[in-house]
């Protein structure tokens, strides 16, 4: 199972900003007033290419010999094996498989984009960045209105189950603010086989005109949630300053 999320980790970024398999990153009703989701009113930014999102995501990688670089080529091509993998999971509660099943329609045809993954192999914490440029602006209307009205159907905390590992995992909202135009953020835990994977994740996303951006890092181990929230919120501010500077 380990093994395995890791060989996907980099489509994590990707899904969220195409609007699929958004279940582990929603929570229930009405966080989104409660501040996690903050809108600036701004002139329309032209959707990235995927040269330049791919561009601004090496870039935001830095120096790291160890980033692992996905074009939308390479993504779309990796996404049969993403959803094999789904589909071979016992989701409980039932209601939450369909609602997960529901939400993955792993259509990416209209959205321009690139995703970096930097590794720490001694620990296993990452940090990725994705950039989406959106040319099919139905798609980039549905992953609006997943930022502004949150509802899980109470699926905010469900288990799955593959190869003989079981996962436990819930999120939530956090409040958080950026340059972005739109931006919400969250954080979720597991558990598996019973056992607490240390650190979990957080992951904060920004819409930028008809661009999405996202940070996300793993394994964060002893940092505050409010270091992390600082930390991604610097990283999230540095890919939306790229956007605007890129796409016209």
């Amino acid at each position: 199972m380990k093994k395995r999320s890791f060989l996907l980790l980099p489509l994590a970024g990707a899904l969220a900003l195409s609007g699929c398999g958004g279940s582990g990153s929603d929570t229930t009703e009405g966080s989104a007033d409660a501040g996690a989701a903050q809108e600036q009113s701004a002139p329309a930014t032209a959707a990235l290419s995927t040269e330049q999102a791919t561009a601004i995501v090496t870039k935001l990688a830095g120096d790291s010999s160890g980033a692992q670089i996905m074009d939308g080529d390479t993504i779309a091509a990796s996404l049969p094996q993403a959803k094999k993998l789904i589909e071979q999971m016992e989701i409980k509660p039932e209601k939450c498989a369909e609602f997960v099943s529901q939400q993955g329609s792993w259509d990416i045809e209209g959205i321009n984009m690139a995703v970096a993954v930097l590794m720490d192999e001694a620990t296993m914490a990452s940090t990725s960045y994705s950039v989406a440029g959106y040319e099919d602006t139905a798609k980039l209307d549905k992953i609006t209105e997943q930022a502004k009205n949150k509802d899980l159907q109470g699926c905010d905390s469900f288990s799955m189950a593959v190869s003989g590992q079981e996962v436990e995992a819930s999120a939530k909202i956090l409040d958080a603010s950026s340059d972005a135009d739109l931006t919400y953020a969250t954080s979720s835990a597991m558990k598996m086989n019973g056992t607490e994977v240390p650190g979990g994740s957080y992951q904060m996303q920004g819409l930028v005109g008809n661009n999405a951006v996202s940070v996300a890092m793993t394994g964060t181990g002893s940092k505050s949630e409010a270091d992390v929230l600082k930390k991604l919120t610097d990283e999230l501010n540095k890919a939306v300053a790229e956007v605007k500077a890129v796409a016209k």
